[in-house]
C-alpha cells in the first residue's frame, strides 16, 4: 500500500522513475524493489523521496489527505 502511495505521488509530481532514483540517491534496482513491494521503505528512503517530490513525508503515507494549499 505504501508503494502505491509513493508511486502515485511520483506520478502526480511529474517525476520520472529514473529522475527519482537519481535525485533521491536510491539506486534504480533498490527503488524498483521498494515500489514493487519487495523491500520495505525506511524512514530515510521516505524522507529522500518526499524531498525530491516536494511534499511532506506524511503525504506519502496511506490515507493521507493531499494538501492543496
Amino acid at each position: 500500500m505504501l508503494a502505491s502511495e509513493v508511486d502515485g505521488a511520483r506520478f502526480h509530481a511529474g517525476v520520472s522513475f529514473s529522475e527519482l532514483s537519481e535525485r533521491s540517491g536510491i539506486g534504480p534496482d533498490a527503488l524498483g524493489n521498494l515500489l514493487d513491494g519487495i523491500d520495505d521503505f525506511t524512514v530515510v528512503d521516505l524522507a529522500r523521496i518526499a524531498e525530491v517530490l516536494g511534499v511532506p513525508v506524511t503525504a506519502l503515507l496511506p490515507g493521507a489527505v493531499p494538501d492543496d494549499s
